[in-house]
């Protein structure tokens, strides 16, 4: 039912009235404040600097007027006239030899740098003190100078009762790096891969390696870092609609590479079974031997394979093996005892 002409005017839309608040009152910060310690420190260095600027030349104007000589100016400032000038001698030789050291161009330049990167560095403190002819370890022990952290030293009899029962001297090379042989030739005899997934043990096995190959007398180079094989698997963890619950594989292998050079075979042979004999457990070997062999011994496996090859490709080949095979038997032997045959005539199959 229509609303009545009378009652449009007060049911119709209402008006929009924009409504206004009053903001709080706020205390806004004043911009007047103390200068702040940074610009302090920044005064007092200027006024500083100032000062000293200020002193150098009075200093310098009263020794070019000649009003004051160095030596009194120096005693008035407390310093001692021979070392002040024993100091800026060296310094003043100091410059000079910079400047002779300083490249004029840029050849000379590169030059310069090429020999400083195949020199080794000689500015070190103790390169210093040596060539100055100072040795600073044999003075501390001439003086009996010890740092804070050294033990205290030991009374003779203690000191004898430690060595008597310090562990042997094999035992010991335990804590260092492994000893190694120098090899005369470099000619491989053997490469050894270990393999295993925790790096842990391949360090070990790789280091207990190298010594088994200095006492038995071989020279190992290694371990060397190979590559790692990444791989991984995406397996689905159940089918149909599932397909995007899947999960993912990862096995990362870790690989060294340990090789004998000059070594005997029958000695390489060893030195892989007492490996493989103390493995250590997760990791894996592949070994690759060499064996060299003199030119007779080839030529003797070259004839022989030639003349096998040549029995088998004649048409009467296997009726050939048949007769070599009744030939070699032990009862045809026992028959042609006493047998004589024809002079000049030789029975071959």
């Amino acid at each position: 039912m229509a609303a009545p002409r009378c009652m449009r005017s007060f049911l119709g839309p209402g008006k929009r009235v924009k409504i206004t608040q009053q903001p709080a009152f706020t205390t806004r910060p004043c911009f007047s404040r103390n200068k702040s310690t940074r610009a302090e420190e920044d005064n007092e260095r200027d006024s500083r600097e100032d000062r000293d600027a200020t002193l150098i030349e009075k200093l310098r104007v009263g020794l070019e007027s000649g009003e004051m000589p160095l030596d009194q100016r120096l005693e008035d400032l407390g310093i001692d006239p021979v070392e002040y000038k024993t100091l800026y001698a060296s310094q003043q030789k100091v410059n000079k030899r910079q400047q002779k050291f300083e490249p004029q161009t840029r050849k000379e330049a590169e030059r310069r740098w090429k020999e400083l990167q195949n020199t080794p560095d000689h500015l070190g403190l103790l390169k210093l003190y040596k060539r100055a002819g100072i040795e600073p370890i044999k003075l501390a022990k001439e003086n009996d100078i010890t740092l804070p952290t050294d033990p205290p030293p030991l009374d003779p009899q203690t000191a004898q009762a430690l060595e008597s029962l310090r562990t042997p001297l094999n035992v010991r090379a335990i804590h260092l790096r492994p000893l190694r042989r120098t090899p005369t030739h470099g000619v491989p005899t053997c490469d050894l891969q270990l393999r295993t997934y925790s790096v842990r043990g391949l360090i070990l096995f790789a280091d207990f390696a190298v010594r088994a190959a200095y006492y038995m007398g071989l020279c190992a180079r290694g371990p060397i870092p190979l590559p790692r094989i990444t791989e991984r698997w995406t397996v689905p963890r159940s089918n149909f609609i599932f397909k995007k619950s899947q999960e993912n594989f990862e096995r990362v292998t870790m690989r060294r590479l340990i090789q004998i050079q000059d070594g005997h075979p029958d000695v390489v042979k060893a030195w892989l079974a007492f490996l493989v004999k103390h493995q250590y457990h997760g990791v894996g070997m592949k070994a690759n031997v060499w064996e060299f062999e003199g030119l007779e011994s080839a030529r003797r496996r070259v004839v022989e394979e030639t003349e096998e090859q040549v029995l088998e490709r004649r048409r009467e080949g296997a009726v050939l093996r048949k007769v070599e095979e009744i030939l070699g038997r032990d009862g045809f032997r026992e028959s042609m005892v006493g047998f004589k045959g024809k002079e000049g005539v030789v029975l071959r199959p």
